[in-house]
């Protein structure tokens, strides 16, 4: 259903990848780097279909978990994102503002 504008989780942290300057800054950890996906599913799925059922934004978020398990860049987000990224892009109302969070 989803192409997930580039694959969901490549294109959250490729964003957050070039958004995160050098400093002493916390991080998200890996379990704050799992909720933001999902979070961007959701928000990638209800944009393209407002009245998605649950059990579609499930499966969807099932599948994209599935392509970041095995995605370098998914590993990496707990070094690329940080926690100000995080708090922004989980408040965010829509994946357009999600990744301007990451940028």
């Amino acid at each position: 259903m989803l192409a997930l504008r580039a694959t969901g989780a490549r294109a959250v942290l490729c964003l957050a990848a070039a958004g995160v300057g050098a400093g002493c800054v916390r991080h998200a950890t890996l379990a704050e780097c799992e909720v933001l996906l999902d979070r961007y599913v959701e928000l990638l799925v209800r944009d393209r279909d407002p009245k998605a059922d649950e059990g579609s934004v499930a499966r969807q978020k099932s599948a994209t978990r599935e392509k970041a398990a095995h995605d370098p860049s998914f590993a990496a987000c707990p070094k690329e994102v940080s926690a100000h990224a995080f708090d922004c892009a989980m408040a965010a109302p829509n994946a357009d503002e999600l990744e301007k969070c990451l940028e």
